[in-house]
């Protein structure tokens, strides 16, 4: 069995092993849009010489695996459903406890994982990494997959535009309180370190957006890391989907992976290009029936699922719903969208796309054929889009990825006092 030793000073050379890396907890959020992103980073760090241990749900554990990472899978549920496109105030504020309480419920589950040099957590399931990360002295970093909150700009409280204020009396938001306290309370973290579980405030920020997609970008200092997309370039040289010779522009049609069963949307964006010379490549998601849609214009084809990068890299235009890993997606490739958003995170992607000119956007209730294909005409001729989407190409491709992450992650996880390293012996 190894050793554990404290974290001393080099040991490569004199013919000695390399010092074992750094072991790195990761916990993940179990919904494609925030596990994702996380896959590449565990990659990274397995590849850097990590060992990297993730928890997650039962269904991402094969992904997880295969990045060579060890998964460890909830025994309770994390909901992955795609939020209401409306709530009442007391159905907020029921809401927002339930989500503590399926946190709460997966940290044994975390804690059965041995004491990391490091904890890596998706922000959505904040409350156990960072309890745990205080009780086990060991530094946090928070992945953020969406746009970063500070004092100049607010996601909840962007998000508050379009949702109801919620009474800070009501009676779920105070057992909210009480129940994130006993938490603390059960793992030893003092009464003044509260103010760090509930906001994370001293630990660094992954974001994997460009700082040039911030909203407010100016305002974030150098604890908030901007390592843009952090994509799965392991098929870059596959042959993959490919465009028919000689054929007409490539549009690419997706509603993401919450909110897709809507047959009768994608039925009106196919029908925006019958009769066209467009080549359109629609995914539908596991949760669709292809049939279900009836007879389609010749020139579109329906998969459930296909890469989407195969398509972008030939795209003119992505049609979306503007969920965050389809939008940084297709700017990776510099492809600009037409975005159709349903719930109020895409609507707020969706301001951000047109406040920088990177695409149109539609609503969903009053869609119609016709202004999907004007603004498809519209979106892929305009030079000033064009401009801009290879512009955030450019940032994309320069803000580091899953490599800039993963020297940050191991920048804090080699460096802190209280490392635990096994020996070679």
């Amino acid at each position: 069995m190894d050793k554990l030793v404290g974290h001393g000073p080099d040991r490569r050379g004199n013919g000695q092993r390399p010092e074992p890396g750094p072991h790195v907890l990761a916990v993940l959020y179990p919904a494609f849009g925030h596990v994702l992103p996380m896959l590449p980073i565990l990659a990274e760090l397995v590849r850097r010489g990590c060992r990297v241990t993730a928890t997650t749900g039962a269904k991402f554990a094969d992904r997880v695996r295969a990045t060579g990472a060890e998964a460890v899978t909830y025994t309770t549920a994390l909901s992955d459903s795609a939020p209401p496109d409306s709530l009442t105030s007391d159905e907020l504020a029921r809401a927002t406890l339930r989500y503590l309480e399926e946190m709460l419920a997966v940290s044994p589950v975390i804690e059965s994982c041995s004491r990391p040099d490091a904890l890596l957590y998706d922000t959505t399931v904040w409350a156990p990494p960072r309890v745990l990360a205080i009780r086990w002295e060991c530094p946090a970093l928070q992945v953020v997959p969406t746009f970063a909150s500070n004092e100049y700009f607010s996601v909840a409280e962007r998000l508050g535009r379009v949702a109801p204020p919620m009474d800070p009396g009501h009676p779920a938001l105070a057992r909210f309180g009480q129940l994130l306290a006993e938490y603390g309370g059960e793992h030893k973290v003092p009464m003044e370190r509260a103010g760090e579980v509930m906001s994370g405030r001293g630990q660094t920020t992954i974001v994997t957006i460009p700082r040039a997609f911030q909203f407010f970008a100016e305002t974030f200092g150098d604890d908030h890391v901007f390592v843009g997309p952090c994509l799965d370039r392991s098929d870059a040289s596959t042959a993959g989907w490919r465009p028919v010779p000689g054929g007409g522009p490539v549009a690419l049609i997706s509603l993401g992976t919450t909110v897709n069963e809507q047959p009768d949307l994608f039925r009106r964006c196919a029908e925006a290009f019958g009769g066209t010379d467009w080549q359109v490549v629609m995914t539908v998601g596991g949760r669709l029936d292809p049939a279900t849609l009836g007879p389609l214009p010749r020139n579109v084809e329906v998969h459930q699922w296909l890469p989407h990068a195969e398509v972008l890299r030939h795209a003119s235009v992505f049609v979306c719903q503007g969920g965050m890993g389809s939008v940084q997606e297709s700017l990776y490739y510099a492809v600009p969208m037409v975005v159709v958003p349903h719930h109020h995170e895409q609507q707020a992607n969706a301001e951000r796309i047109a406040e920088l000119s990177l695409g149109d956007v539609l609503a969903r209730e009053s869609l119609t054929p016709d202004l999907v294909r004007d603004a498809v005409a519209r979106v892929a001729g305009d030079g000033d889009i064009a401009v801009r989407t290879r512009a955030m190409r450019d940032h994309i491709h320069a803000a580091g990825g899953a490599s800039r992450a993963a020297e940050a992650i191991m920048a804090e996880a080699t460096s802190h006092p209280n490392r635990l390293v096994p020996t070679n012996d």
